[in-house]
């Protein structure tokens, strides 16, 4: 899911290197010199210590503030782990073992359709950023820059149309398609967005019909909002929705964005039974709702060392004795 503007694939490159270098694209690479300092060990015969080595220079520039610099984990872990990846496969193939379901049992229905969706086409809604298509590179840019995340910025990557996909998320697309299962890509990217949305979901491999209109993002209709329930209402019109999927909350239930932490978890534990059945949530530690959820009910925070503070006093943690 984008952040809303008033929004490698794990285990390949870091960053996408094409776009770190675009005319215009100035950042500060992460300056980080690791120094081994030479340990002296002592023995009988008292052997010299060994000589520190050479500094060894991994980037050159500025380390982001400690604010920005809390996120650098999550971002590596999305774009290196082989946990992150193979958690993204294990959701796809999951889902597809689902649709498979869906397609035997005319009643099935993500949305709760009933019986009266079983003569319409079978579809699956599913979320873009995060969940589809990987944008890790961008958080790869703001940390190097030291920077917040801003509409301009968010403009300038989402234009240069190269996200990488998720592991399994084409696959995953084409096994729709070759079953005659329509796939709509609901977006929270705002419409001014959708040829650069759609030039790049259709560059990295994913079908996209031309006879319907598939890609339905913010603004397209002036009551698609950031909620996304009357997208979801839109295409339930028409089809009988067999899977959603996601990397948010608000990917599958309204009300899930500005609510605080126990209102997040009521909304999810009263749908509990449909997730990992036909609604299916990708991992994505670097955004999303949930960060609002902590600091929900709050007024803004008067700098980056109160936001982090508060953040801080968020974790359970345990207490020495």
């Amino acid at each position: 899911m984008p952040r809303c503007v008033a929004g490698s694939p794990p285990g390949g490159s870091a960053v996408s290197e094409r776009f770190l270098r675009r005319p215009g694209a100035r950042f500060a690479g992460l300056a980080l010199l690791v120094t081994v300092a030479g340990a002296g060990c002592r023995t009988a015969g008292h052997a010299p210590a060994v000589a520190p080595a050479a500094p060894v220079p991994v980037a050159t520039a500025g380390i982001p503030s400690p604010l920005h610099l809390a996120k650098l984990d999550s971002v590596l872990w999305f774009q290196t782990s082989e946990e992150a990846r193979q958690l993204q496969r294990q959701a796809f193939l999951a889902a597809r073992r689902a649709l498979d379901q869906a397609l035997a049992d005319p009643a099935w229905s993500a949305l709760g359709q009933g019986t009266s969706a079983a003569p319409l086409p079978v579809a699956v809604i599913a979320d873009v950023d995060e969940t589809l298509l990987d944008n890790s590179a961008f958080e790869g840019w703001m940390l190097r820059r030291d920077s917040d995340f801003s509409a301009e910025a968010w403009t300038a990557w989402v234009e240069a149309a190269e996200a990488r996909p998720l592991a399994g998320a084409v696959e995953f697309a084409r096994y729709l398609a070759e079953r005659g299962v329509t796939l709509f890509y609901v977006t929270n990217r705002d419409a001014e967005h959708e040829a650069a949305t759609r030039d790049n979901l259709a560059r990295v491999g994913f079908p996209m019909r031309q006879d319907v209109d598939v890609l339905l993002l913010r603004h397209e209709r002036p009551e698609w909002q950031s909620d996304k329930e009357s997208r979801r209402a839109h295409v339930a019109a028409s089809y009988r929705v067999a899977l959603l999927l996601g990397d948010d909350l608000n990917d599958f239930l309204s009300g899930a964005r500005g609510a605080s932490v126990d209102e997040r978890r009521r909304l999810a534990e009263a749908a509990a039974d449909r997730f990992g059945t036909s609604w299916f949530l990708l991992p994505n530690p670097t955004y999303g709702s949930w960060e609002g959820a902590l600091t929900a009910g709050e007024q803004k925070p008067g700098g980056p060392d109160e936001a982090l503070a508060r953040r801080l006093a968020r974790l359970r943690a345990f207490e020495a004795p």
